[in-house]
């Protein structure tokens, strides 16, 4: 029976709280980790089991709500593009609240383990014998926080040379048509690559952009921003293609070594629908292979280069 003392009230590891003055409780630590060491809250099995298990539970619901808004979509038409969008932008908003409640409840049921680690991590960290290191690893810490956002701002700063080159890698092997291989420059973006390999049909689109990041500004700051892309496209159609014919009145005609056969490029006024200055198409004898360009001047030439590159595989 205690008198004239309070009894001690029992010490657990949801009351520990590391002191924010500079005394330290070494034997306040000292039971905190005992008291982690007789009852863990997870033996690595069970966090393995636990871990795997959460990860399930965030994709289960990552595919609910995915099978909820196609369920939606279904009572919809097709050529509804309105609520498609809607529905397309909720898809990637409910990713946030998804990430958010899964990081917090996670949080909440790993708490204790994560206080047991986190105070055997300060004691490590006070007893290391070279204190600048442990100095000069919270700066590199700190620093290296920052290195997304420094590549963010750099891609998005040179917008017009980074996503070409990304697109690249999305599409390694665009540049297969059928029985021709064609070298898209790093500085344009395939914007379109398909293959059928029954017919042997293939198509390939590549854009060059230019004042990608511009455009945007200019539009919230009420002016036209200095925007353009130019457009090449190329076609292999064993069978012949029936879109690669020559008008009746080119501005211009220009026939180029293709190979042991010849192609041929003519000059015609864009169409209507294509705010270009520039429009060239271009088709073998055969019509097995064409292209075509709608852009502005000063990548014409760029076109022709990437025409010239295109070679027969067999």
């Amino acid at each position: 029976m205690w008198r004239g003392r309070p009894r001690p009230r029992k010490l657990t590891s949801r009351r520990f709280r590391l002191p924010r003055s500079g005394t330290i409780h070494w034997r306040r630590v000292s039971l905190v980790l005992a008291e982690g060491e007789r009852n863990p809250l997870f033996t690595p099995m069970k966090k393995v089991l636990f871990r795997a298990a959460f990860g399930g539970l965030i994709v289960l619901l990552v595919v609910s709500v995915a099978l909820l808004l196609a369920a939606i979509s279904s009572l919809f038409a097709a050529d509804n593009f309105l609520i498609q969008g809607i529905l397309g932008v909720s898809a990637f908003a409910a990713l946030f609240p998804i990430g958010a409640g899964s990081y917090l409840l996670f949080r909440r049921m790993t708490r204790e383990d994560y206080l047991r680690a986190e105070s055997e991590k300060w004691l490590a960290e006070r007893r290391h014998p070279n204190q600048g290191q442990l100095k000069r690893r919270e700066t590199l810490k700190r620093w290296t926080l920052w290195i997304p956002t420094v590549i963010v701002v750099l891609v998005c700063g040179f917008l017009d040379e980074t996503w070409p080159f990304a697109s690249h890698l999305l599409h390694p092997y665009s540049g297969r048509l059928g029985e021709y291989r064609v070298s898209i420059p790093l500085i344009w973006a395939v914007a379109f690559a398909y293959g059928n390999e029954d017919d042997g049909n293939s198509v390939l689109v590549a854009q060059r952009y230019r004042g990608l990041l511009r455009a945007g500004s200019g539009l919230y700051a009420g002016r036209r921003p200095p925007f353009s892309i130019s457009t090449m496209g190329f076609r292999s159609t064993p069978a012949g293609d029936p879109f690669a014919s020559k008008t009746n009145a080119p501005i211009v005609s220009t026939a180029f070594p293709f190979g042991n056969r010849v192609i041929t490029c003519w000059e015609e006024p864009p169409p209507e629908w294509m705010i270009v200055k520039r429009y060239i198409a271009c088709a073998t004898p055969e019509g097995d292979f064409s292209g075509w360009f709608g852009g502005s001047e000063e990548d014409v030439s760029e076109f022709y280069r990437t025409l010239e590159s295109a070679k027969p595989t067999k």
